[in-house]
């Protein structure tokens, strides 16, 4: 966290963490768990920038640099149905010292435990799911 240089005159604010979220889909669900979590801390707390429809390692690293300020605490919560891109999203977060929480992931394993069936790994699975009802 920035601090305050006594050396200078120089007055630093504080900075706003910001969270992102990022799927393969649109997004919603972890867009709800980050809102629901923020919810127990101040309003103006934290910001939240969401990308939908992150279909590669590149378009999501793309996002991170648009997002990356210098001193500005990052997290980021996600949702990838694709595990081969779930796994190499999570490589870049590790190797720029991001923290993130899959959100999506280790509930379709344990799911996939319990029943002893593969997951469909359809993008949009839940919104399609919602629609046809």
């Amino acid at each position: 966290m920035p601090s305050l240089d006594l050396s200078t005159d120089e007055v630093v604010e504080d900075v706003k963490p910001i969270v992102l979220v990022v799927s393969d889909a649109r997004g919603d669900t972890a867009y709800s768990v980050v809102v629901a979590a923020a919810a127990q801390y101040e309003v103006d707390a934290l910001d939240i920038a969401r990308l939908a429809d992150a279909t590669s390692v590149e378009k999501v690293t793309e996002f991170l640099e648009e997002q990356e300020e210098e001193g500005r605490p990052m997290a980021v919560f996600h949702t990838f149905v694709d595990e081969r891109l779930r796994r190499d999203v999570r490589h870049e977060l590790v190797r720029r010292g991001i923290p993130s929480i899959d959100l999506l992931g280790p509930a379709v394993t344990v799911l996939s435990t319990l029943t002893g069936a593969e997951p469909s790994n359809k993008v949009g699975a839940l919104r399609d799911r919602l629609e046809d009802q």
